[in-house]
């Protein structure tokens, strides 16, 4: 833990702010989804706009070798491409062809700093500290979190709302903090804590009699929540832990 420790500073408030930003602003766009039905806006092209601030942000991040912030604008490039690989809706129907546009900023961004130093420190940073690899996983949890797919519950809007702040805030603490057990508990209070509107999402509006589904034996699908999958979630947050672990290998060996 200590030699983690050694290489995790924590980022200025101006650098956090840049941090969290991706993550506020999918937050607000899926709430820009939700009231497409009565306002008559397109969301899809809310998300394009999030997805060009997402590529932007991972672009930048590159020329300036990788700072901690550009892995949250890494992790929802990679979501949003992934998402849309498979989007059909409005008449759209981008397929792999999302992925030219990940790729185009890849390739501006070697050509705009004409090194492959960028991604020598990129996987350096993520050797010395795992924990980056973890914040790059957790953009597609507070995907999940945030995209209330399907819910029509009354109060929406305001439960998607407290989720942004607590997937944002999550976020915050992680790049402001200064010791490896921080970023633990940011990331892993914020994912947990995420959940809880979710639930209450669920417990408080009928939503097996909207979708015609029978009763549930099992007291934790009213909830609309697995524990396996929570867990299942967790595991894929924290596996770059597993660096921590091939490291101590590597140096056994060397020794």
């Amino acid at each position: 833990m200590s030699t983690q420790n050694e290489h995790i500073s924590p980022s200025t408030r101006w650098q956090a702010l840049i941090g969290v930003l991706p993550f506020l602003a999918f937050g607000i766009v899926s709430m820009f989804g939700k009231v497409d039905p009565i306002y008559g806006f397109r969301w899809t092209y809310a998300d394009l706009a999030f997805f060009i601030l997402a590529l932007s942000g991972f672009l930048i991040g590159w020329i300036r070798g990788f700072p901690l912030w550009s892995y949250s604008y890494l992790g929802w490039s990679l979501v949003f491409a992934w998402w849309w690989t498979n989007m059909r809706a409005y008449g759209f129907d981008w397929g792999y062809r999302i992925w030219i546009l990940f790729g185009i900023t890849v390739l501006i961004a070697l050509l705009w700093t004409r090194s492959l130093t960028p991604i020598k420190n990129f996987f350096h940073d993520i050797w010395n500290d795992w924990t980056r690899l973890t914040l790059v996983m957790y953009t597609f949890g507070a995907f999940v979190s945030l995209i209330y797919d399907e819910n029509h519950h009354p109060y929406l809007l305001l439960l998607m709302a407290v989720t942004t702040i607590i997937v944002t805030a999550g976020v915050w603490f992680f790049l402001r903090s200064s010791n490896l057990i921080g970023r633990v508990l940011s990331i892993l209070v914020s994912f947990i804590a995420s959940i809880v509107p979710m639930a209450i999402s669920y417990l408080t509006w009928d939503w097996r009699m909207y979708y015609r589904m029978p009763q549930s034996d099992y007291w934790y699908d009213n909830f609309g929540v697995d524990p396996i999958r929570v867990i299942f979630w967790l595991l894929i947050l924290f596996w770059p832990a597993l660096i921590l672990l091939i490291q101590r290998i590597v140096t056994r060996r060397t020794v």
